[in-house]
C-alpha cells in the first residue's frame, strides 16, 4: 500500500515506516517539532519513508492540505492516517478528496463536533446529559432557564477540557458573555451548554479492527476541569470483576457503533456515573485518549494503540485475539503544576517507588510555569503497575507523596502596585 502520514507527535516514539515495514510505501508530512533537534537522531527518525515533507506551522496551515493533494498526484496513494485529535477531519477531507477508503468527513465530523455527536448518541439510545447548542448570549440564558445552574459550556470541537467552563450562575454567565465576543456576533459561536451533573468520571479506552474489538476496558479516574488550579489528575484501570466494568464496555460500544461504521478505528471515551449509578456518555473521540493513557493500556494490557493501529491500515487481518481482561491494573497520575519557577524536581528515572513503570520530567528546573492549558498538561508525570485496582491506586498514592515532597516551585514576584495619582 501507498499510505499518507500527517504527524504532529514525536517521531522517535511513534516509527511510522518501522511498524509498517517495508512492504508499504509510506510518505510522511509533519511538524518540524515532531523531529528531534539532534542531526543524528532526526535523520534516523526520518529513514524509511519514500518523502518526507515538514511544516514550522502546521496546526492551522492549508498547505499542509495542498501539499498533501500534490503528492497523492504523485503517488497516488491508498490511505490516509492521522492520529491527533486536530488532524482528524483534515485527514477525512483528504480521503473525500483524493478519492480512497477510510473514514469520510461526516464520521469524522460525528466524533469531532460535540453537537453532532450527542445527536446521534440520543437518536441511538445512548444516554447524555441535557444538551443545546449556544451561538449566543440569548441561547445561554434560554439554557440556564431551561435547566438552571450549575451548566458547563464548552468548545464544539475543543479537546483536552480547554475552554471548558462550569456557570454557576447569572453573574457567572454574564462574565462569560463579556469574556466571549463572538455571542455577540451574527455569525455566533460553535459552543455546546450541557446540565452540569455530579458524578465520578470514567474513561474507556480501546481498538476495533476489521469489525473485531480488540480490546474496549474502562479506567477510574479524576475530574478533568481542575487542572488550572494545579490539581493532580490520576486514573486507575477497573479491575475485571469490578461491578461497573461490563457496563461501561456495553455502553462504549454502543456509543461507537451509532457513530461509525467504519471497521477499524481507536477510540477514547468519557462516562459520567450520576448519583443515582446512571451512566451518561461524556463524549467520545476517534483517536488514542491523551496524558498518559497510551502508555498505562499498554502497560495492562500489552495492547498498543497507536503502533496496532498503524499497522491494521496496512494490513486489516487482527494480528492478536481480542483482550477479554487486562494482565494487570495500571495508572497513572499528571503532575500539572502552578505558575511560578519550578525551583527543584526529582531528576527523570530516579523515582525508586516500588510498582512505579514509568516516571517523566517534562521541564526542566529553572522553567517559569505558567497556568496548565489544558488537562493533559504536565510538568512531570508517573505510570504505575499493581495486581489489582486498589494497589495501583495505593503505589500511585505513594508516587503523588513523593513527588510532592521533593517538587517546589517558586511563586511569581508580585506586581508592583501603580504610583499615586499626584
Amino acid at each position: 500500500m501507498r499510505i499518507l502520514v500527517l504527524n504532529r507527535s514525536n517521531l522517535a516514539t511513534t516509527p511510522y515506516a518501522q511498524w509498517l515495514g517495508p512492504a508499504h510505501e509510506v510518505v510522511l508530512v509533519t511538524s518540524t517539532g515532531a523531529i528531534s533537534t539532534d542531526p543524528d537522531r532526526a535523520r534516523a527518525e526520518l529513514s524509511g519513508y519514500r518523502e518526507v515533507v515538514t511544516f514550522d506551522r502546521f496546526h492551522t496551515n492549508a498547505a499542509v492540505e495542498t501539499t498533501a493533494l500534490d503528492l497523492h498526484r504523485r503517488h497516488g496513494f491508498d490511505a490516509v492516517i492521522a492520529m491527533n485529535e486536530y488532524d482528524l477531519l483534515r485527514a477525512a477531507r483528504l480521503r473525500e478528496a483524493m478519492g480512497i477508503d477510510g473514514q469520510g468527513t461526516a464520521e469524522a465530523e460525528a466524533f469531532r463536533d460535540k453537537l453532532r455527536m450527542k445527536e446521534l448518541l440520543t437518536a441511538a439510545g445512548v444516554r447524555t446529559a441535557p444538551f443545546a447548542p449556544v451561538a449566543h448570549v440569548t441561547d445561554l440564558y434560554a439554557f440556564a432557564a431551561d435547566h438552571g445552574y450549575p451548566f458547563v459550556v464548552k468548545p464544539r470541537r475543543g479537546a483536552g477540557s480547554t475552554g471548558v467552563e462550569v456557570l454557576r450562575d447569572a453573574d457567572a454567565l454574564a462574565a462569560y458573555a463579556e469574556a466571549h465576543p463572538a455571542l455577540g456576533d451574527d455569525d455566533g459561536a460553535a459552543l455546546l451548554a450541557e446540565a452540569y451533573v455530579g458524578h465520578e468520571l470514567f474513561h474507556i479506552d480501546g481498538l476495533i479492527v476489521a469489525g473485531t474489538t480488540v480490546l474496549v476496558w474502562p479506567s477510574a479516574c479524576t475530574s478533568a476541569l481542575t487542572y488550572r488550579e494545579g490539581t493532580v489528575f490520576t486514573s486507575t484501570t477497573l479491575d475485571a470483576q469490578d461491578p461497573l466494568t461490563e457496563p461501561l464496555r456495553e455502553l462504549t460500544l454502543r456509543a461507537v457503533r451509532a457513530l461509525s461504521a467504519w471497521p477499524t478505528l481507536t477510540f477514547h471515551a468519557e462516562v459520567f456515573r450520576t448519583a443515582d449509578g446512571t451512566l451518561l456518555l461524556n463524549e467520545i473521540a476517534s483517536r488514542v485518549g491523551g496524558g498518559k493513557i497510551y502508555e498505562a493500556v499498554r502497560l495492562a494490557t500489552g495492547v498498543d494503540l497507536v503502533r496496532e493501529y498503524v499497522q491494521a491500515v496496512g494490513d486489516d487481518t487482527v494480528h492478536r485475539p481480542p483482550v477479554d481482561r487486562p494482565e494487570r491494573t495500571a495508572g497513572f497520575a499528571l503532575f500539572p503544576g502552578s505558575p511560578g519557577t519550578l525551583a527543584a524536581a526529582p531528576a527523570e528515572g530516579t523515582c525508586e517507588v516500588a510498582g512505579v513503570d514509568q516516571y517523566r520530567l517534562n521541564v526542566p528546573v529553572g522553567t517559569f510555569l505558567g497556568v496548565a492549558e489544558h488537562s493533559s498538561a504536565r510538568i512531570a508525570s508517573v505510570v504505575v503497575g499493581g495486581a489489582d485496582r486498589a494497589a495501583a491506586e495505593a503505589v500511585l498514592a505513594e508516587a503523588v507523596g513523593w513527588f510532592r515532597a521533593a517538587c517546589a516551585i517558586t511563586p511569581p514576584e508580585p506586581e508592583p502596585e501603580p504610583d499615586p495619582a499626584p
